[in-house]
């Protein structure tokens, strides 16, 4: 027997227990990257994930499990693959739960180099953090992406009140150390996996996820939905499908919106965006600020300057050095080459401060899967905190937020033209846009951003007193409560 025949057949054994995942992955015989899209050979992955699915597999295949049996103390351990220095929303969930006297601990993986040596990272009191090298959250590449073997043991150090595992891919590591510590185990949907896309390499595109990756997606989301204590994700829209599609009868998903706190303090002091880039009182200054890339949808906003001769448009975010260059492209080639502004990200509690001065903000996706159409992102939130009306691409969540308010426009995403016809109004409307970026301010109110995390600390709070008749405890209930 070949050395990659044995690996097949232990790779076979490992998974047996996972049949939704299991058979597709030996059917392929090939390691897979979540971002690589098409499968990509590598034997040493291969290698590893048959040991990984091994332990995993093992704490699943009984019915008895003990999340939420034993749950001690108030440290919460948060888990997260991603750069703590720009993810606002587990940093707002750290510090809503610090402030209500949880201890928390953030254990992340640190994409950049230890060679390095970037400045620590600092929530203030209550929250502290111990980052992990990079190779940690290189299962979150490897399909089926929630593998976290290095992290389940790091987690294991611990024995807390509640692991609070952020986005699917550490929701397998969060459930499995709140199995056998006894502790809770909340799930934390920042998006949609299973409806969500795959990077194509080949045709450097993104495309819905295939039947097979969907499918591994959906087996963890359905195994959150049974055993974990609590479920949280980012809007109703994703709350309602995910419940009526996988519930099961178990109550509604908690919803906490990525509201700023309004009494966060930036890093420093900022002046007001056309100041920061010299522009004139004249110039109307859109803003997109947030993440960068292929899945943006960015380009039309860019081909939408050809058609808005009065619009400067500045792109602030995260590897904009990576992907600059692409949207510089776009706009020396429709001659609006000097209306276009790149520039370096700022650190997630800076965003709002940054952002005052600009005439608007803009938020789009493509209408690729239900993730990006049911979207309710940070982005939006921001620009309202900032005091700037928004430009929405009209998916269901955006247009109700942005219409139910009236703090902004909405325009088709794929066609530029649609897009300057916004931008065109509120430049050439003074009263409009100052009536939209009047509304904010009541908008944020209604809102209520410091109640919106709180729901978080109600739910952690109704998690204390779990039922010890044995029936499994019910999170929502202090929720709805509180309401």
């Amino acid at each position: 027997m070949s050395r990659i025949q044995a690996t097949l057949l232990r790779l076979r054994d490992a998974v047996k227990g996972l049949p939704v995942i299991g058979r597709p992955i030996i059917a392929l015989g090939r390691f897979t990257y979540v971002g690589g899209g098409s499968a990509v050979t590598t034997l040493s992955g291969l290698a590893r994930l048959p040991s990984a699915a091994w332990r995993f597999r093992r704490e699943w295949t009984s019915e008895n499990h003990g999340v939420g049996r034993a749950p001690s103390g108030r440290q919460v351990v948060m888990l997260a693959v991603a750069d703590m220095r720009i993810d606002p929303r587990v940093e707002r969930e750290a510090r809503a739960l610090a402030a209500a006297g949880y201890e928390v601990v953030v254990i992340w993986t640190d994409p950049l180099p230890a060679s390095a040596e970037p400045p620590p990272v600092d929530w203030g009191p209550g929250v502290s953090f111990r980052s992990l090298r990079q190779s940690a959250g290189t299962f979150s590449q490897q399909y089926p992406g929630f593998l976290g073997a290095v992290l389940l043991d790091v987690a294991l150090e611990y024995r807390p009140f509640a692991f609070h595992g952020h986005d699917l891919d550490t929701a397998l590591v969060a459930l499995t150390a709140a199995r056998r510590t006894g502790a809770h185990a909340v799930c934390d949907f920042h998006e949609w996996y299973s409806e969500n896309v795959t990077w194509v390499p080949l045709s450097r595109t993104y495309r819905p996820h295939s039947r097979l990756r969907k499918a591994g997606y959906r087996w963890l989301e359905r195994l959150c939905f049974r055993y974990a204590s609590a479920l949280v994700t980012v809007c109703d829209s994703i709350a309602d499908a995910m419940a009526r599609e996988m519930g099961n009868g178990r109550p509604r998903i908690a919803v906490i919106r990525n509201i700023p706190d309004q009494a966060s303090r930036p890093s420093r002091t900022y002046s007001s965006l056309k100041e920061q880039f010299g522009l004139s009182d004249e110039r109307f200054a859109l803003l997109w600020q947030g993440g960068v890339g292929p899945s943006r949808m960015i380009e039309p906003v860019v081909e939408a300057l050809a058609y808005a001769p009065t619009c400067t448009l500045i792109i602030r975010g995260p590897e904009i050095e990576t992907y600059g260059p692409g949207y510089a492209a776009i706009a020396a080639r429709i001659g609006a080459a000097d209306r276009l502004i790149l520039a370096s990200a700022v650190p997630s509690r800076d965003v709002v401060a940054a952002a005052r001065g600009a005439d608007a903000g803009i938020w789009t996706l493509p209408n690729l899967c239900r993730n990006f159409t049911y979207a309710l992102p940070n982005k939006i939130f921001e620009y309202l905190a900032s005091g700037l009306p928004v430009l929405a691409a009209h998916y269901p969540e955006a247009k109700r937020l942005v219409e139910h308010y009236q703090v902004g426009l909405c325009f088709d995403p794929y066609d530029p033209r649609s897009i300057a016809a916004a931008i065109n109004q509120l430049s050439e409307d003074r009263p409009q846009r100052d009536r939209l970026a009047a509304n904010t301010s009541e908008a944020l109110a209604r809102l209520d951003a410091a109640a919106e995390w709180r729901k978080l600390v109600t739910l952690y709070d109704g998690l204390a007193r779990p039922d010890r008749s044995g029936a499994d405890p019910n999170p929502l209930d202090a929720l709805v409560a509180a309401r």
